[in-house]
């Protein structure tokens, strides 16, 4: 019992989440102040959730994916922290369909316009959103499950 606690008590005390949906979120920077967080979050929150809400009660609700997918997406291809920074940023400051990690919302929604922030602002956003767990919507959970039973789910 003690051999099984300690790993557990470890990953805990660095800040390693693991979500429902076998997401590792990334431990928060040792350095990251509080007021980093609440100002990446309020900008965020401000200039991203327009349109990346997670509070959207369906699918048939939004004008653009769910940032919880989209930084999946990006995780997956570019791990390293310096290169997730930096392809999301580049994408953010210049969206081409060609440089997007995510071809299918493009066809849904059409390419993410650019957004009106600067870019000192878009880095406090995307450093929040790589160090910090992402609300994936219901509905989006959900989603997932029905894909995964049907053997279409991300992995």
């Amino acid at each position: 019992m003690i051999s099984i606690l300690i790993p557990v008590l470890s990953l805990l005390s660095i800040g390693m989440e693991i979500s429902d949906n076998s997401v590792i979120t990334r431990p928060s920077q040792l350095n990251t102040s509080n007021e980093q967080i609440s100002s990446g979050l309020e900008l965020l929150e401000r200039n991203c959730y327009l349109c990346h809400n997670p509070k959207s009660k369906s699918h048939d609700e939004i004008i653009a994916p769910p940032l919880w997918g989209v930084k999946k997406h990006y995780l997956e291809a570019f791990p390293d922290e310096k290169e997730f920074k930096s392809a999301m940023l580049s994408f953010i400051l210049n969206p081409k369909e060609e440089t997007a990690v995510m071809k299918g919302p493009i066809k849904r929604f059409g390419l993410m316009p650019k957004p009106a922030v600067s870019e000192e602002d878009l880095k406090k956003i995307i450093a929040y959103i790589y160090e910090n767990e992402l609300e994936n919507p219901a509905w989006h959970i959900e989603k997932d499950n029905q894909e995964k039973g049907k053997g279409h789910g991300l992995r």
